[in-house]
């Protein structure tokens, strides 16, 4: 305990004193030339937002971050963001009964409800038990995810394992209209409908999104049929700045699996609503101003029936929540500093109790650069009824001792909110990092983390008694450069879980990760992935789990028709193609083969 609180006023201190320093430190920022480290993997205007809310190149990042853009997307063949994640190392997704069924996920072992999702900013996850259900989020509106392994909290408060941050698309310059019209067909009635428009007319741009996914599901009660609306508005000022509107509206039934061992069978009924209004304005060459308001609606009902046929008792949890946030972003010749504040007020209802709350935090970020040296410090406070107060000092650097190497390390304490009811304790966590990014060996990317999470007062679902956790492991990953059209890639993530108090291993969190992937690419008509997954769950024996075979999607696409920005692509994929078993629980058993088909449309 001791050493957790001297780890915490070290960091606190330190950020502070590098913050303070950082306003008084003379240009010596590295070349952007030299800062671009991956030029064979990211285009030079590659830059994150997630980690310090603020944009910076990718060589500058202390933490580990991955970035999923919207190509890569389309070629994977995806549904829904569950499809996204199941490809992405040190990710583990609960592989159950199709598209449009809700899954559960781990983020480095840190569960669903220790991550952080947003969309355009607003916060996903359910504040009263932290649940997001992420087979709800449109495919198609997705323009690229930035997902932080490791805590966020400095930034963005609750956060304690990690942070995805959805960005949607921008409305289409120099053009007034075009878009996408997409159909797919498949086994069970499966089917994916979804349409967007977009352009820009002088000031104004637009960009409109429907779509619908149905499916009779691949397991026991696994059915979905989901609805989703999309739309963002921007209005350019005259002179400077730019107004920006977003709504977006989600409805949805699901199976909830294979529960009949417990004699019943349930359904899930969600709802969601969020609407966003920015305003950003550049007060002169180096400070920008961003405010913003936000609103959201999130429902869910879970209903059903006994074997016997006797109607279950409806469980419902049901959250209104409206904030806003104001950040000022000062860029020196040397640094990037970002502060600001973030308020929510929530009304929170369920089954068990009714809850309001308000939720305030005030954040500071900076990244100087000194030479080919990166330094983020970092700082929030946060204050939620009835949780209490929290301090989230963080600490990083990234080094660039040549164009083609990274070396990072980062520190962080950080928190995730509780079930909240009115004894709740705070959960958390302090972290330690460190990693090395290069491609000093020819025609080759790679990549390795080592990680060390010390989780304190986590409360268990189960009992309801709190435990402290130690999570620590090492994430490799690796990609190569094309040849003959063709790149190779490969994830391999081990995590080990132990209860720090006694040292026995934790069961039923993933211990071994190993994703896999060939991608050919001609450039011109024709294109294709083959991806892999294993997961070892080192899961309870009574669970009768199955890790015997690596689950491999195959998605092919071929273009039939181009002209001028019109294409016509028809594709195939193949999911779980030689009906591999894996999963961690008996009563949710992973789909086996199925195979799709459809239309992509674009203009």
């Amino acid at each position: 305990m001791t050493r957790g609180i001297l780890t915490i006023k070290f960091l606190a201190f330190t950020s502070a004193l590098l913050l303070l320093v950082s306003l008084h430190t003379p240009a010596l920022a590295a070349s952007d030339e030299d800062l671009q480290t991956l030029g064979m993997y990211y285009e030079p205007n590659d830059l994150v937002v997630s980690a310090t809310r603020n944009p910076k190149p990718l060589s500058q990042t202390a933490e580990n971050i991955t970035i999923i853009t919207a190509a890569e997307i389309e070629m994977m063949g995806a549904h829904t963001l569950v499809d996204v994640l199941s490809n992405v190392p040190g990710i583990q997704m609960a592989d159950r009964g199709g598209p449009g069924f809700h899954f559960d996920f781990f983020v480095q072992d840190s569960t669903e409800i220790h991550t952080l999702v947003m969309l355009d900013g607003v916060t996903l996850n359910f504040m009263g038990n932290q649940y997001v259900d992420i087979s709800g989020i449109p495919i198609q509106i997705i323009d690229r995810v930035e997902i932080v392994k490791g805590p966020g909290s400095s930034s963005w408060g609750s956060a304690l394992g990690a942070v995805i941050n959805i960005v949607t698309k921008s409305p289409l310059e120099g053009k007034k209209a075009g878009g996408t019209l997409f159909f797919s067909g498949g086994e069970r009635d499966t089917r994916d409908s979804r349409g967007e428009l977009s352009g820009s007319i002088g000031p104004f741009g637009y960009y409109l999104y429907a779509g619908n996914l149905t499916s009779a599901g691949f397991r026991f009660n696994s059915a979905a049929d989901q609805n989703d609306f999309y739309a963002k508005l921007r209005w350019e000022f005259p002179e400077h700045g730019s107004l920006l509107f977003t709504t977006g509206y989600d409805r949805g039934v699901v199976g909830e699996g294979d529960l009949r061992q417990w004699e019943f069978v349930s359904r899930t009924r969600r709802q969601s609503f969020l609407s966003t209004l920015s305003f950003n304005y550049p007060v002169n060459e180096r400070i920008d101003l961003d405010l913003s308001l936000r609103t959201t609606y999130k429902k869910t009902i879970s209903f059903g029936n006994e074997l016997s046929g006797k109607p279950l008792e409806d469980l419902f949890a049901r959250e209104y929540s409206y904030g806003g946030s104001a950040r000022l972003t000062w860029r020196g010749e040397a640094n990037t500093l970002a502060v600001g504040t973030d308020f929510d007020h929530l009304d929170i209802k369920d089954d068990n109790f009714q809850l309001p709350s308000d939720k305030y935090g005030i954040f500071l970020n900076d990244t100087l650069t000194v030479g080919y040296v990166s330094i983020t410090p970092g700082l929030r406070y946060d204050r939620m009824r009835p949780v209490g107060d929290f301090f989230s000092p963080s600490l990083g650097v990234a080094w660039n001792p040549t164009d083609k190497i990274t070396l990072r390390a980062y520190a962080a304490h950080g928190y995730s909110l509780p079930i909240l009811h009115p004894d709740a304790t705070l959960e958390k966590v302090t972290t330690v990092q460190a990693g090395v990014e290069t491609t000093k060996i020819p025609y080759l990317w790679l990549k390795g983390t080592f990680f060390r999470n010390q989780l304190t007062d986590v409360e268990n679902t189960d009992t309801g008694s709190l435990v402290n956790e130690l999570k620590q492991g090492v994430e490799v990953e690796g990609k190569t450069v094309p040849l003959f059209n063709t790149s190779l890639s490969a994830g391999y993530t081990f995590i080990d879980v132990t209860d720090s108090d006694t040292g026995e291993v934790i069961k039923d969190f993933p211990r071994q990760i190993v994703k896999l992937g060939i991608h050919y690419d001609d450039n011109s008509s024709f294109r294709g992935t083959l991806l892999g997954r294993y997961v070892w769950f080192n899961a309870t024996a009574g669970n009768h789990a199955k890790s015997s075979a690596i689950i491999w999607d195959l998605n092919l696409t071929k273009k039939v028709f181009k002209r001028h920005d019109t294409a016509i692509e028809l594709f195939l994929d193949a999911h779980n193609l030689f009906n591999g078993a894996q999963y961690s629980w008996d009563a949710f058993k992973n789909p086996r083969r199925w195979v799709e088909g459809g239309i992509r449309f674009n203009f």
